[in-house]
């Protein structure tokens, strides 16, 4: 046979063992390539510092059990993010009893009522005097008056704090007292708040021997002072406290004792108060520092 009669036959052979290899190429599905690279961007958002260079692109299949780890690994994540989240909730009340608690044993007053800093100078009182026959004329301003006290009587311990301010103005001899109305008043005994009742404050004259009292737990509580120095002032803040029935005037204890010759028996019954400061509000140091009134007439009873 010639070679020009064996072309044919070669021709056709070469075309079905091409045609067979063509056939065996793995075509790459364009939806399954997208998702291939969702998956390597997601996985590239989450594993942060991972190369994306070391994701690959896998085969239908293979990327069929990738999203199906995936979903899993997604359901795992989401159920520990919820258990999470609950254990977070769960601190967080935990941490709020805690800090409830917490409120319950404070001890610094300017912590239990975060109190406001008083104005000076809101309200003003006019006086006029005849002295033979010239006329003087009082002008007097005054302040907001703050005070904190510590309250203790049998088993109840706490402070009490009051907001006043000036409303009237009432002539005393060659001067003018300011009639103090009661703004805000809270008592916090034993742990809890509570508004106390009936309470009125006295600016107690040219000598400023105030007193405030207040109705509480079927009782009225009484600040005075228990001793007075010379010219029967008062030296220092309401240092003592009386306790009455409701009635307001039956007397249960004198824990003043303001006159009495016995100092044994004086201020038995002790509190300490402070007058807010206009400038800032602060309140001081509630430290007890009390002592005998300069000029107190038992002092000088003891040198005799």
């Amino acid at each position: 046979m010639k070679i020009y009669q064996l072309l044919p036959v070669c021709s056709l052979l070469f075309f079905v063992a091409c045609g067979e290899d063509s056939s065996s190429v793995i075509r790459i599905d364009p939806e399954t390539t997208s998702s291939s690279d969702e998956i390597a961007e997601t996985s590239s958002s989450f594993e942060k510092g991972k190369s994306s260079s070391s994701v690959k692109k896998k085969s239908s299949s293979s990327s069929a059990e990738e999203i199906k780890s995936s979903s899993s690994s997604t359901k795992s994540n989401s159920s520990s993010s919820s258990s999470k989240k609950s254990s977070k909730s769960s601190s967080s009340a935990d941490v709020q009893e805690s800090s409830s608690s917490a409120d319950v044993a404070l001890t610094d007053p300017i912590e239990i009522f975060k109190p406001r800093v008083p104005k000076a100078a809101v309200h003003q009182c006019s006086f006029e005097e005849k002295i033979g026959k010239e006329s003087i004329k009082w002008d007097m301003d005054f302040d907001q008056q703050d005070w904190i006290c510590t309250f203790k009587y049998a088993d109840l311990e706490g402070f009490v704090y009051v907001q006043g301010s000036p409303t009237d103005c009432q002539a005393v001899g060659m001067g003018m007292n300011p009639e103090i109305s009661v703004d805000t008043a809270v008592l916090y005994v034993n742990g809890k708040y509570s508004t106390p009742k009936n309470l009125s404050y006295e600016w107690g004259g040219n000598h400023h021997n105030d007193k405030f009292r207040f109705t509480y737990d079927g009782k009225v509580y009484e600040y005075f002072h228990s001793s007075y120095g010379w010219g029967g002032r008062s030296c220092q803040e309401m240092d003592c406290i009386r306790v009455f029935e409701s009635d307001g005037t039956t007397l249960i204890e004198d824990g003043c004792k303001t006159f009495d010759d016995d100092l044994s028996g004086v201020r038995s019954l002790p509190v300490v108060c402070r007058f807010a400061s206009l400038e800032d509000g602060s309140f001081g140091d509630f430290t007890d520092t009390f002592e005998l009134c300069n000029g107190d007439f038992r002092l000088d009873m003891d040198q005799e």
